[in-house]
């Protein structure tokens, strides 16, 4: 069994804006497809027997730029970012007080959230629980590319990590590639940021 390695897409311009995107979507900002190239370069000896993909935009954006070595792409909806309901598409101060009770409990209580239309934690690591039962059954090298939360809901899944753990180190600025040892129990064996000294925003929602 070989490495599982999991990237985040390249900033959006709603990234930039602080705006929340969930599952709607933004364009790929210049610095985004620049450092996706840059992560390109990086990569660019490895194989990989599947690519999975989230098939929102910035995500597809994202493996367009990467080209990644494979005969194999798929796109899997549960790849799709956590659905935030009616935050989505709203900046951090566009907020009402229900919307910021619910946006406090996201980053520090993440097991409470909830929110109209909005999927909670629970039903999200099911669906990723779903995806990693799929891709356990591969033997070879694999891509995911894909978005925060669900990285971080992988990452919860294969540490075991309790849910009030889940924003826990490392940090995924735009562009970021983990490596994952799957031999190895799931730790993370190397964190490839597409430029060196990225500073780490003064919150989590930047």
């Amino acid at each position: 069994m070989n490495d599982l390695y999991l990237m985040r897409h390249g900033e959006t311009e709603w990234n930039k804006e602080k705006r929340y995107q969930g599952q709607l979507d933004s364009p790929l900002t210049e610095t985004g497809r620049n450092r996706t190239l840059k992560q390109k370069e990086k990569i660019s000896s490895q194989s990989f027997d599947t690519v999975y993909c989230s098939p929102l935009g910035r995500s597809r954006s994202t493996l367009e730029l990467l080209n990644p070595r494979t005969k194999n792409i798929q796109y899997d909806n549960a790849l799709k970012e956590v659905s935030l309901g009616i935050l989505q598409g709203k900046t951090h101060d566009e907020l009402s007080p229900d919307e910021c009770r619910a946006q406090y409990n996201f980053w520090n209580n993440p097991g409470q959230f909830e929110l109209q239309g909005a999927e909670s934690m629970q039903e999200l690591e099911k669906r990723v629980s779903s995806f990693l039962n799929t891709i356990n059954r591969e033997k070879g090298q694999v891509l995911v590319i894909t978005h925060t939360v669900i990285i971080k809901m992988i990452l919860k899944i294969l540490e075991s990590r309790p849910m009030e753990k889940l924003w826990d180190d490392p940090f995924l600025h735009p562009a970021t590639i983990l490596v994952i040892d799957r031999a190895g129990g799931g730790r993370i064996k190397e964190v490839i940021y597409p430029e060196e000294g990225m500073v780490r925003p003064s919150s989590y929602s930047a």
